[in-house]
């Protein structure tokens, strides 16, 4: 079995059982998708190692509104895609956890005072202090715009 299988469906009270393989997905993904699926409808996970079996999960799905079987149906195969969408994003942080964490390692030490790489520190000065303004930019509003000693109140130019 490599999709999950319907194993009970009830249109009249708006749930359904999901069956699928222990050994096909970790349980971390299986969280995940759980998780998604949270907003539309109440999820709980269980686990049935029956004799002779090699084990399976039960992902029993009832709708937080009335659904029909045709929305059950399509629920089930939205469930099953974000399994794979799961484990996918799994599989792509495993193959970048280095990344991953080398990136929040500099952010962190960034937020904490920590130096700064050597080509940044390398980069070329332009001489220029903060405190020079060679544009103006920097003028208050009132020595701007002060009115002349010689200029009446209600004159504008």
């Amino acid at each position: 079995m490599s999709l999950p299988h319907i194993e009970n469906l009830d249109a009249a009270a708006s749930r359904m059982t999901l069956a699928l393989d222990i050994g096909l997905y970790p349980t971390d993904v299986l969280y995940g998708a759980a998780y998604i699926f949270i907003d539309r409808a109440y999820v709980l996970l269980d686990k049935d190692e029956g004799e002779g079996r090699s084990g399976r999960y039960l992902v029993h799905l009832r709708g937080k509104t009335a659904l029909s079987e045709d929305q059950l149906r399509a629920l089930s195969g939205e469930f099953a895609n974000e399994l794979l969408s799961q484990a996918l994003r799994r599989k792509v942080v495993k193959a970048n956890q280095k990344i991953i964490e080398e990136i929040a390692t500099q952010a962190i030490s960034g937020a904490a005072g920590g130096s700064l790489p050597n080509d940044f520190l390398a980069a070329d000065d332009d001489g220029l202090d903060f405190l020079d303004d060679p544009l103006g930019i920097a003028v208050p509003w009132e020595e701007k715009f002060k009115k002349k000693k010689d200029e009446p109140a209600g004159d504008k130019a």
